[in-house]
């Protein structure tokens, strides 16, 4: 993130830490560790910058590849409804489990792969960032209130997640079913709680797309 002023730079911090707590708290659901392996073209761009710098091979990296690409076509040839349930029963993060599982890497180079995921998330936020302050869409003042925002966000996701362990699996259940009708994308929480305008929003949907998969 060179180049990428100090206020922005704090603010993709946070964010990315927000990232993990959305994640977590959904895991709880389904209980499946998160992870970041999402995209279609994300883990490929992770791997080529792994070997780019020496910390994967390039026989490593093209198994990888390799492997992804043999799951992906299997799944294709189930029937939808099919795929669906497998999708849902894999759970976030069970291409990593799975190539774990089959050996092809091991648990360090696992995590290794998700800290890539993660770092390159925080760079196309850092992105987005650094050009609505250019465009005049956000101010310092702006960063520094939604950098705010996220950290009382964080606390209370903390705090929900504390609770949810002491839950029963009845218990969270119900929990979830409640708090599903509830949620809101945290884009719109930040207009409604007045931190952004509905102008300001739009802007940020455009340059960060994937804020809008996080509920509060």
């Amino acid at each position: 993130m060179k180049g990428v002023k100090p206020s922005v730079r704090a603010l993709c911090s946070v964010l990315s830490v927000c990232i993990i707590f959305f994640a977590g708290i959904a895991a709880f659901a389904d209980n499946n560790t998160p992870s970041a392996v999402k995209s279609k073209h994300y883990l490929e761009e992770a791997v080529e910058k792994m070997v780019q710098e020496g910390s994967l091979t390039r026989e490593k990296a093209d198994k990888i590849l390799e492997y992804k690409q043999k799951r992906n076509d299997e799944l294709k040839q189930l029937p939808l409804e099919q795929r669906a349930q497998m999708k849902k029963q894999g759970g976030r993060g069970s291409l990593l489990k799975a190539l774990v599982q089959e050996g092809i890497i091991t648990e360090e180079e696992a995590k290794a792969i998700r800290e890539k995921l993660r770092e390159m998330k925080e760079a196309r936020v850092a992105d987005g960032l650094q050009g609505l302050i250019d465009k005049g869409v956000l101010t310092k003042d702006d960063i520094n209130n939604i950098r705010s925002y996220l950290l009382k966000v964080r606390e209370e996701r903390k705090a929900s997640i504390e609770k949810l362990k002491s839950m029963t699996p009845e218990e969270r259940k119900a929990y979830f079913k409640e708090y599903k009708n509830e949620r809101k994308d945290i884009i719109t929480k930040m207009v409604e709680d007045k931190v952004i305008t509905k102008e300001q929003a739009e802007e940020i949907r455009k340059a960060i797309p994937e804020l809008n998969k996080f509920r509060y």
